[in-house]
């Protein structure tokens, strides 16, 4: 009898509790689970705004999700996440997918992306600015004050400026790891080195002897994918590599070496490598847990949406480490690429910006830093200081939709990313998602304009 009266006591004490609380808690939470929805909460705020609260159409918002799940079923990416913020509140925040097309493991507000060159803006650029606010660096400075191997040569003139408008001459990439490799690859069943290869599909690429090893040791520090390490002379002939390399017209060129030429100076300056600079200064203290460099130092692979079934370099899955090969080459750590994060982290750092340098209340940066570095723009227009720009004037070039105005600033990212700013509008939007995998030989991400049409959809929910 006694036992029958404690389990009524517990089942009215349920009901009880289901009659008080908020349903939409539970609406919210239940939708959550479904592979097309990030959970609720945002890097800013304890919920997801309504649209409509902000002075948008959430029927409109919504439409992002018919481009998406037609991009997954047409295999432009297997999984992606999209944030749209507006007036520094989240309005749309959801995960599509999953890691790879044979994969069951759904994206998750947590899932790690490779941002590529978004990389640049995210990581290279705010090391920069955060030297120039502190008084370390001015932008008519030249980069060989600080790189001693550019000095007698013929990129001694170029400045801080001229790397962040791309305007320097220098080669779009360099491919580093082509001087490594021997002339003449040698079939897997000839090779006799076991030490320094590395397998390319059926056969092996064979480097020079004494360049790549299975094991890490004092001597090979700097991992470039799961067994293959690089010796630590590497970043010192690599550095050579540009300084010898043959300079182009001092015009607008495109070019990673810009700023992995940055980031060399980022560490010049300040004593520190560069991803313990910006830990220090701005993921550390803006508790941006999901914002690294060789993510697996801190995180598991199965948090990392994996790049690649089957890497030309490093043969097999690329999960965890950087896909761009002059990146990996240099350790990871890079001013071209390197950087892993989820969308409501790089949402945090470009809020941040909007906000001219502060964020919950912690100054990061001085808002004239910030209006110098988002407001600037080279003699082209092509290019702000470090940030990529909407070309109104070539909307078929234009890395923006025709809506955004020529305020918007951000960068994309070759593995299916991008953030882009809008002062305003004060919109932020970030999109990530791995669009190389399993290979990166089609850019149905590019053909198929989906970053620019989600972002077109985002400027139709604006309600004027």
């Amino acid at each position: 009898m006694l036992r029958k009266l404690h389990i009524i006591y517990i089942i009215s004490l349920l009901a009880t509790v289901l009659l008080f609380t908020d349903k939409s808690f539970f609406a919210q939470n239940i939708t959550g689970i479904a592979k097309t929805n990030c959970t609720a909460d945002s890097v800013y705020t304890d919920r997801l705004y309504k649209p409509e609260e902000l002075g948008m159409n959430s029927t409109t918002l919504a439409k992002i999700d018919s481009i998406v799940n037609n991009a997954i079923v047409n295999r432009v990416f297997p999984g992606c996440q999209v944030y749209v913020m507006k007036n520094g509140k989240a309005v749309y925040d959801k995960c599509f997918g999953t890691y790879t097309y044979e994969s069951k493991q759904p994206v998750t507000a947590n899932t790690l992306y490779d941002l590529a060159s978004l990389s640049k803006t995210t990581g290279t650029l705010f090391a920069i600015m955060k030297l120039y606010d502190k008084g370390k660096l001015k932008l008519t400075d030249k980069a060989s004050a600080y790189l001693t191997f550019l000095r007698g040569t013929d990129k001694e003139n170029i400045t801080i400026k001229d790397l962040l408008f791309h305007e320097t001459g220098l080669p779009g990439s360099m491919f580093f790891y082509k001087a490594l490799l021997e002339k003449n690859n040698t079939p897997s069943f000839l090779q006799t080195d076991t030490l320094h290869t590395v397998r390319l599909n059926s056969t092996t690429m064979k480097y020079k002897a004494g360049w790549t090893s299975k094991y890490k040791t004092i001597e090979y520090q700097a991992q470039v994918g799961d067994s293959f390490y690089m010796h630590n002379k590497f970043h010192e002939m690599a550095m050579q590599k540009i300084a010898n390399s043959k300079p182009g017209p001092r015009t607008y060129l495109y070019s990673c070496v810009n700023f992995i030429l940055l980031k060399e100076v980022a560490e010049a300056i300040s004593g520190m490598t560069m991803d313990a600079f910006l830990e220090k200064e701005f993921y550390g203290p803006m508790k941006l847990q999901n914002m690294v460099y060789l993510p697996l130092r801190t995180h598991k692979k199965e948090d990392v949406a994996p790049t690649m079934r089957k890497d030309f370099l490093r043969n097999g899955k690329l999960q965890g480490f950087v896909h761009d090969p002059d990146a990996a080459f240099l350790g990871g750590v890079s001013g071209n690429a390197g950087l892993f994060a989820n969308s409501r982290d790089v949402a945090s750092m470009y809020q941040m910006l909007l906000n001219n340098g502060e964020l919950n209340g912690k100054h990061y940066l001085s808002a004239e830093t910030c209006k110098l570095f988002t407001t600037t723009t080279s003699a082209s227009g092509r290019r702000g200081l470090g940030f990529d720009k909407p070309t109104p004037a070539s909307q078929s070039t234009s890395p923006c939709c025709a809506l955004a105005p020529s305020s918007t600033y951000g960068h994309t990212g070759y593995t299916g990313t991008c953030c882009w700013v809008d002062p305003t509008n004060n919109l932020v939007y970030v999109f990530l998602s791995n669009r190389t995998y399993p290979d990166d030989a089609v850019n149905k991400l590019a053909r198929m304009s989906i970053r620019p049409k989600i972002q077109e959809v985002i400027y139709k929910s604006i309600e004027h």
